[in-house]
């Protein structure tokens, strides 16, 4: 009986190990694709020129002076589009990722992910009382407040929005 146990305890251990292991989603690394940055590697107060050699040209679908508009396949169904926006200066001020999933638990499983990611990297974030997710910082380009706000509004598909800005601006 001892033996037994001994051994349900080591599977159970490895089960556990592997269910925690595989909590990631096959979609984060390629969304989050840096932890520089605020995020994707991009800073808050950062010029136009260098948010567009950190994104990939292939993807790029719309440019102004003042904006950038990318629209990014993952895989089948599963898309994420990323909008820049800067000011007069050549400033970065908003960063807008929408996310849509054909799977509302894929969407789940990723804000999950990032919710954990913006907690380690900005401290606990704030339910706000519209269903989002906030966590406050500063730019070290302009040393402007800026606040990271996160909602999963999965309804029939999965879909996360993420809005990162200047409160400054």
């Amino acid at each position: 009986m001892k033996k037994y146990l001994i051994t349900l305890s080591f599977f159970l251990s490895i089960a556990l190990f592997f269910s925690c292991k595989n909590n990631k989603s096959p979609f984060y690394d390629d969304i989050l694709k840096s932890e520089k940055g605020h995020f994707r590697s991009v800073e808050i107060g950062t010029s136009i020129e260098e948010v567009k050699i950190l994104e990939n040209d292939l993807f790029l679908r719309d440019q102004m002076p003042d904006y950038l508009h990318y629209d990014y396949e993952i895989s089948m169904g599963n898309t994420y589009t990323v909008t820049y926006d800067f000011s007069e200066e050549n400033e970065l001020y908003e960063i807008e990722m929408a996310v849509f999933l054909d799977v509302i638990e894929d969407a789940d499983l990723l804000f999950k992910n990032f919710s954990n990611h913006f907690n380690k990297k900005y401290s606990a974030g704030k339910k706000e009382a519209d269903g989002y997710m906030t966590w406050q910082t500063n730019t070290k380009k302009t040393n402007s407040r800026v606040t990271i706000s996160m909602i999963n509004d999965s309804d029939s598909y999965g879909y996360i929005t993420i809005l990162i800005r200047d409160l400054d601006y």
